[in-house]
């Protein structure tokens, strides 16, 4: 903040509410409040405050919403605000908010994603009677950043996820369509993460592929279909889970019945580029060495043609994240707490797609594997495993 001249930040996209306080808001009507001086305010509405619990702001506030006789959500909040801005003497200093974030993490209330818009903007101007300046890339190159209660909170989003990526590979059988396979993953995070480690809340979204589709469409985020799994089939899941707004990102491979040896040979590929590309993270490496790991052993194999995309992106605050990014051209260079998917993969017209993906935490001694369920195919382990 110092070096890009800010006094204070004020932050209501949920995913740096969570950043600076640890609270996933419910519905979209917090803000975080950072000073120079002081640690994180929280502001959020009253009917929240049995959520809160937890969070580590120092100073926390509330305000009515939505009765018959409270006032606008955001009059209430523009209310705080000013009062917060008086009591640390932010008028007519220098605030940096989360102005230009595009692709943004949900509140709890998935189904209504809230986000800045003009009039809000406007509104915290003239609350604070302050300069406002848009502080979206000194936010995103903090969060890349994971503190020990952020990587413990990430760890438990993954051990969540396994309870999803349990009930896949219990779910694939000949009949079942995509929709009932990702249903019964989602189903199982719902129930079983919520209270797993503490957990508020949790959820999953799991996007099933199977037959041809896995080529065409598996590294498109394509909706699940009603398709019916096959005998032949080999199946992939794309899965995003969230652990009281941490989240995490993974992809696994399952099969009907036993893989021919080509899928077989292809998948201990992909593994074996994973591995090689785990092995080389370490805190002071390049990205790019990254990602040229995994491509080495997929050349190796003579399958680099099918690698079409990146090895890793960022995850934590968000299902994706730009820092790091694991791509032949990044320039970055990993640090110590940065969390990242590992995700190669190959795409062919004679096999389909086979992608596996995990997340790991950068160290200065190596990486740490986060994910809480190793590959496997048809309910087996599979060699190259980490």
């Amino acid at each position: 903040m110092p070096r890009e001249g800010l006094d204070a930040l004020v932050c209501r996209l949920p995913e740096n509410v969570v950043l600076l306080t640890g609270y996933w808001p419910v519905v979209g009507r917090s803000a975080a409040v950072l000073t120079l001086e002081h640690g994180p305010i929280l502001l959020a509405p009253e009917m929240e405050a049995y959520a809160i619990q937890g969070a580590w702001a120092e100073d926390v506030h509330t305000f009515p919403v939505w009765r018959l006789v409270d006032p606008d959500p955001q009059d209430s909040l523009n209310e705080l605000l000013a009062a917060v801005a008086a009591r640390y003497g932010l008028k007519g200093r220098r605030v940096g908010y989360d102005g230009a974030f595009e692709d943004i993490a949900p509140t709890q209330r998935v189904a209504e994603p809230w986000a800045w818009a003009s009039a809000s903007i406007q509104a915290l101007a003239g609350v604070l009677d302050a300069a406002i300046v848009d502080a979206t890339p000194l936010l995103v190159e903090a969060r890349a950043i994971k503190f020990p209660p952020d990587i413990a909170r990430i760890k438990v989003a993954n051990e969540v996820a396994g309870f999803g990526l349990d009930a896949f590979f219990a779910s694939i059988d000949t009949g079942r369509t995509e929709a009932e396979v990702a249903a019964a993953v989602e189903s199982a995070i719902l129930a079983r993460g919520t209270g797993h480690q503490g957990t508020k809340h949790a959820r999953g979204q799991a996007v099933v592929y199977s037959g041809q589709q896995r080529l065409s469409m598996s590294w498109g985020y394509t909706a699940n279909t009603g398709r019916r799994l096959q005998p032949e089939d080999v199946v992939m899941i794309e899965l995003a889970a969230v652990a009281d707004g941490y989240w995490c990102d993974l992809t696994r491979m399952a099969s009907v019945a036993p893989v021919d040896h080509r899928v077989a040979e292809v998948h201990d590929a992909v593994l074996a580029a994973q591995h090689e590309a785990v092995r080389t993270i370490r805190a002071g490496v390049k990205a790019a060495e990254v990602d040229a790991a995994a491509r080495a052993v997929l050349r190796q194999r003579h399958l680099a043609h099918g690698f079409i995309h990146h090895t890793g992106h960022g995850v934590g605050f968000r299902y994706h994240e730009p820092i790091p990014w694991l791509h032949p051209s990044s320039t970055q260079t990993l640090t110590a707490g940065m969390v990242t998917s590992v995700e190669p993969a190959v795409y062919l017209d004679d096999v389909g797609g086979v992608r596996v993906e995990d997340n790991v935490l950068v160290t200065d001694a190596g990486a740490e594997i986060l994910s809480a369920r190793p590959p496997r195919l048809w309910g087996h382990s599979v060699s190259g495993a980490m």
